[in-house]
């Protein structure tokens, strides 16, 4: 077949539904329920209920975080060089369900731990089930991201992805924050308590991977495409590793996004002391007042999509970041009391207003860059710079628990968590809006004009 032929005859790439849109999204709310239930309620389970020794605790996130220097991108590159499946399921969809589904009941056996009063027997099975929860998880979110900018390959596409993206993000945080409250509220926190909470968020998680399955099927122009893409010669990981490395757009994105977990992280896994312990009106009150975020993220969402029409994904990224810097500032002076309540909803809220942005834009921003990247190099490998992103963002538990402790050791335990919750995300998230904003020069006529290149290249 030749060029003229190829260019006159290339059917017209079918536009994806907003069904499907929002089913291929559900990754995001299964991500976000199970993790905002793993962060929020790990640390008390296994101080407060297990009685795990801090020492022991912290080591385990230690062994975890060595393990996800080589899990994620290694997972990453070699997904992007499996061929086994394509032809019959596609390259992504059958290492998305291969993770997906065990990743959701991990949660059970983190919560579950049936060694209690014997230290290092319980120290044992955490450590195992904290590397198989993340392990799945990595299968199913490197081939997921991997997936996106192949089958949502237009950006308008892929800001409706991200304007979806940031509501279902909320939807599941708010479901892992409330439901586990409730849960612990009936049943006490106790091990039952805990299990409880944990068999919910992974049963609903179960179903909603179902749900998820349309969204993530390979149509079949998309598997043919993938056979084509699959003839090129790929390098190897280090190789890789050391493009990824000079890699400008990337490293801008990288550095924010692992900032942003980071600061996001913290955030929600102190919010339970916060409400607890400084505004002191109770912990499933005081956890109420940070609901304004949840509230305020999806209204903002379809305001950040259209003023991405208008100003680029780039510049609309760089106003949430820089803005979700300061919003947690006021916290430093927040009040006790009912004062303290209405006071933390209303800097919530507008936290959530900004952070609308930041979430709304993340696909965008990272299709852009792999976009641009199998331009330059003419070969895909979305997975190989996921699996690097999820690294980082790993790491990010452990820098987070590890400041916490600092600044409540060093400062005392009430000003420590103040700090922690409005200068500590200043620093960070400025940092990491500094490095997008000088790193992250794609624009929005550059994105554009990428998009119609890997179309002539059938890329």
């Amino acid at each position: 077949m030749n060029e003229s032929t190829t260019n006159e005859e290339k059917p017209k790439k079918k536009r994806n539904s907003i069904g499907i849109i929002a089913s291929f999204q559900l990754g995001n709310l299964i991500w976000f329920m199970i993790n905002q239930g793993f962060r929020n309620r790990i640390l008390e389970f296994n101080q407060d209920v297990l009685n795990l020794n801090p020492l022991l605790f912290l080591s385990a996130f230690a062994i975890f975080t060595v393990y996800n220097m080589f899990n994620d991108p290694i997972i990453g590159h070699l997904c992007d060089r499996s061929t086994r499946f394509v032809e019959r399921w596609g390259k992504r969809f059958p290492f998305i369900m291969i993770g997906a589904f065990p990743f959701t009941l991990m949660l059970i056996f983190i919560f579950t731990n049936p060694f209690l009063g014997y230290q290092i027997a319980m120290f044992v099975w955490f450590l195992m089930f904290i590397i198989l929860f993340d392990t799945f998880f990595s299968i199913m979110d490197v081939n997921r991201w991997g997936l996106f900018p192949k089958k949502f390959v237009t950006d308008e596409e892929r800001k409706l992805a991200g304007f979806i993206e940031a509501i279902l993000d909320t939807i599941g945080i708010a479901l892992g924050f409330l439901l586990p409250s409730l849960i612990l509220g009936i049943f006490g926190k106790t091990v039952f308590g805990y299990s409880m909470q944990a068999i919910v968020l992974s049963v609903i998680s179960f179903f909603l991977v179902i749900l998820m399955i349309p969204g993530v099927r390979e149509p079949k122009e998309v598997r043919e495409r993938q056979i084509e893409l699959d003839r090129f010669e790929y390098t190897n990981i280090i190789e890789d590793l050391k493009i990824a490395s000079k890699n400008r757009d990337f490293l801008g994105y990288l550095i924010l996004f692992v900032c942003y977990s980071i600061t996001m992280g913290g955030i929600m896994g102190v919010m339970t002391s916060f409400a607890e312990d400084i505004i002191n009106v109770g912990e499933t009150l005081g956890e109420l007042a940070f609901l304004g975020y949840i509230i305020f993220v999806p209204i903002s969402a379809p305001i950040w999509y259209k003023i991405s029409n208008k100003i680029g994904v780039r510049k609309v990224l760089l106003i949430g970041a820089a803005f979700l810097a300061i919003s947690g500032l006021p916290l430093l002076f927040a009040p006790s009391g009912w004062t303290g309540f209405i006071f933390t909803f209303v800097v919530a809220s507008l936290t959530g207003v900004v952070d609308g942005a930041v979430e709304s834009m993340n696909s965008p921003v990272y299709s852009s860059i792999v976009d641009k990247t199998a331009l330059e190099s003419r070969k895909r490998e979305e997975s190989f710079y996921r699996g690097i992103v999820v690294f980082f963002q790993r790491t990010s538990y452990f820098i987070w628990l590890f400041f916490y402790y600092v600044f409540t050791i060093l400062a005392g335990y009430e000003l420590g968590i103040r700090i922690y919750m409005s200068i500590f995300p200043l620093l960070v998230m400025g940092l990491g809006t500094i490095g997008f904003w000088k790193l992250y020069k794609i624009t929005q006529e550059q994105l554009e004009k990428n998009i119609e290149e890997l179309d002539k290249l059938n890329l």
